[in-house]
């Protein structure tokens, strides 16, 4: 019952001696150190949070301030090498205020589309090493290559989970709130992937 916050001032430990579960401050915090003026809350982190579409679907709350929400890109048994240039659904983010997209989803969607053909093998080679060994400029004159192709895809996974996004709230728009109450929490989150996903497109459509 402690409430979700992020970093975690506490962590719940099992003591031994007494048998009990007890709440451990993980740091010493005063009062006056509170802008609230007032003791420290004590929150639990119940996840990342740049993911609050799981959050949800695990505890049943929306994270308002979530700084950023993973860009619902998956690739079903991704090689090795997609992993080591950071395929981490943790990680791919689009930025909810600015429609930012992090820089680890344009190296990972470049990297799966020179991995489909063997024209590419060159590239995929030379993108490999340049993301292993952290050689940007390399990165970079490949992306910038690719430039076009890897932003049209993303606008086009863009405009498919906008569409997939509108087509579920019509949906869920039939049911009735008295009887379903995850609903007003669900239009909320629905409204937020939307909103982020609206500022993405925006930046991506002029390229």
């Amino acid at each position: 019952m402690i409430n979700h916050g992020y970093p975690s001032t506490c962590e719940v430990v099992q003591n031994d001696q007494t048998g009990s579960i007890d709440v451990v401050m993980t740091n010493e915090i005063s009062s006056s150190s509170n802008s609230r003026g007032s003791d420290m809350e004590l929150c639990f982190s119940y996840g990342p949070p740049t993911n609050p579409s799981a959050m949800l679907a695990k505890y049943g709350f929306l994270d308002t301030l979530a700084p950023a929400t993973f860009c619902k890109m998956i690739f079903n048994n991704p090689s090795p090498e997609l992993v080591n240039v950071g395929y981490d659904p943790t990680k791919m983010l689009f930025f909810c205020n600015s429609g930012d997209v992090d820089p680890v989803v344009w190296d990972v969607l470049l990297f799966s589309r020179l991995e489909r053909k063997r024209e590419y093998d060159g590239f995929k080679t030379a993108f490999y090493q340049a993301c292993m060994a952290g050689d940007e400029t390399t990165k970079q004159q490949i992306h910038q290559q690719f430039a076009t192709e890897t932003s049209k895809a993303l606008l086009l996974h863009v405009d498919h989970i906008l569409a997939e996004v509108a087509e579920l709230t019509v949906k869920m728009n039939a049911f009735d709130a008295t009887k379903h109450p995850r609903l007003p929490l669900l239009r909320q989150h629905h409204s937020m992937v939307t909103s982020t996903f609206q500022k993405v497109r925006s930046q991506l459509a002029p390229m």
